[in-house]
């Protein structure tokens, strides 16, 4: 069963992805670029400017959600992670 989009990248990217995209009101216009880094992996997450704060949440504790969420998928892989909203 195809979603009509590849699936390209990494299992957490694709997790990244996925919860990034639900979170906006406009998941077409959704980015993520995997960047290896050291003994780790960075995440940047591009969205348009209105749903930046959506993502952030409030005191930062959605985005602070999804770097624990994230993180913990990625340690069961033996993984780090960073997750970085780009401007």
């Amino acid at each position: 069963m195809s979603s009509g989009r590849p699936q390209d990248g990494s299992p957490i990217r694709r997790l990244v992805e996925t919860v990034v995209r639900k979170l906006s009101d406009h998941p077409a216009e959704t980015r993520v670029i995997e960047i290896p880094e050291g003994r780790g992996t960075a995440y940047e997450i591009s969205v348009p400017e209105g749903d930046r704060g959506r993502l952030i949440g409030r005191e930062g504790r959605t985005v602070r959600a999804l770097r624990a969420f994230v993180g913990a998928a990625a340690a069961v892989r033996g993984k780090k992670v960073n997750i970085r909203i780009r401007d």
